[in-house]
């Protein structure tokens, strides 16, 4: 699912400090110019953007790759996901999933879902980072 449906917009090259895929979630990293992925699910901090490596090749760390900070893309799927959910990590390994943050609690968001689907499929996503706090 999802993987003809990319529209990249602001693309930004930065230093991984993760061995990273195409569509893995990812957020500032430790130093100037690098990204890395989420500390865990549900971060409460904010998430950078989407890798986009799509000739489907994974970076090891220290390679230079493309970071979509907006546009349309499809990122990894880490459970079920419903078109018109907003997107969070799943955890450590980069992948999304639905946020569920609970009242009062903020988590990084990367985005909403324009598709739906399950678990290690690809979810073309509206990417537009920002802070949520739960209801």
């Amino acid at each position: 699912m999802g993987l003809s449906n990319r529209f990249p917009g602001q693309i930004v090259p930065m230093e991984t400090e993760s061995a990273v895929r195409d569509g893995d979630l990812v957020v500032v990293g430790s130093a100037d110019n690098k990204c890395a992925f989420p500390g865990g699910a549900s971060p409460t901090t904010g998430l950078l953007g989407v890798v986009m490596l799509p000739d489907g090749s994974v970076a090891a760390v220290g390679d230079t790759v493309d970071v979509l900070l907006s546009g349309i893309y499809p990122v990894r799927s880490g459970g079920v996901i419903t078109r018109g959910d907003q997107i969070t990590s799943n955890g450590v390994d980069g992948t999304a999933k639905t946020e569920t943050a609970g009242a009062g609690v903020n988590v990084g968001v990367i985005g909403q879902a324009l598709e739906s689907g399950a678990s290690g499929e690809r979810v073309s996503t509206n990417i537009n980072p920002f802070i949520k706090q739960g209801a």
